[in-house]
């Protein structure tokens, strides 16, 4: 094994280990995802790639399926669903929803050789590929395993210009920045959690409590990349968007105002030839 794999393989350790601690209080600490903002975008969205499937079903994967957030939406569009994810909570906690239509899949972080090519006809996933050491070789994995005619989803990374940000931008997070009281700051300096993290920082500037992975400046997820892979192959590009991230602490009408001018987050949906 080459020093790289090695790596990568302390990387999925980790990610699983962290993850097994937080898997039945993930939804809590999402608040950006959970809401009824994004809940309702996202519904939107599987809706609109169900109705662009070719391949005949609706047999799908929901990969690095987390406490289930895709695989509630797929269920009510009649889907059965292998969840699928490095951690083993979270894939019995997805398929205990629906015993019946879901189906738990334990993934090894690096392929999916024991799925047979053409297996699926929808594999979506989000808000996870920050979390793959390589990314590239995992999607062109789900890619293999969809069917001829079947969806490729791929939502909520980081878009171009929350890197790079545009003046709204700029404008939008300085209107929503959160400012902590004084009793938060003493609540922390009385943490041992507190200082645990601050000291891992201090010791690794790219800690991160979640194990992301690719969420910096110089090392995120590259579109391009992405884009390159769907045409070496064969997959049609059906969408290809940014968009502005509803958070709980925002005020509507300011996100609605912003939502137009500025994104932070991208969804890539393609179909395979």
């Amino acid at each position: 094994m080459t020093e790289t794999s090695d790596h990568a393989s302390e990387q999925i350790a980790d990610n699983i280990r962290l993850h097994e601690k937080i898997a039945r209080s993930y939804d809590q600490r999402h608040a950006e995802i959970y809401n009824a903002i994004e809940q309702q975008r996202l519904s939107e969205s599987l809706a609109n790639a169900t109705g662009q499937i070719k391949s005949g079903g609706l047999r799908s994967m929901d990969y690095g399926c987390g406490a289930g957030n895709l695989t509630h939406h797929l269920i009510r569009l009649g889907h059965t669903v292998t969840a699928a994810d490095v951690t083993p909570s979270f894939t019995q906690i997805t398929s205990s929803f629906d015993p019946a239509r879901i189906t738990p899949f334990v993934l090894n972080g690096a392929d999916m050789h024991e799925v047979e090519s053409g297996s699926f006809d929808l594999i979506a996933t989000y808000s996870v590929l920050h979390h793959i050491p390589d990314y590239i070789t995992a999607i062109k994995e789900m890619i293999r395993v969809t069917k001829s005619g079947g969806i490729i989803y791929l939502d909520h990374e980081a878009s171009p210009e929350h890197w790079n940000p545009s003046p709204a931008l700029s404008e939008f997070r300085s209107k929503t920045i959160v400012r902590n009281s004084i009793g938060h700051y003493a609540l922390c300096l009385l943490s041992p959690k507190w200082w645990m993290k601050r000291a891992r920082k201090t010791w690794n500037p790219r800690y991160a409590e979640e194990g992301d992975i690719h969420v910096w400046p110089d090392d995120h997820i590259e579109w391009d990349a992405i884009r390159t892979l769907f045409t070496t192959e064969g997959v049609e590009i059906l969408r290809d968007e940014s968009y502005l991230l509803f958070q709980p602490h925002y005020d509507v009408n300011l996100w609605q105002e912003y939502r137009d001018r500025c994104t932070d987050m991208h969804i890539i949906v393609g179909r395979k030839r």
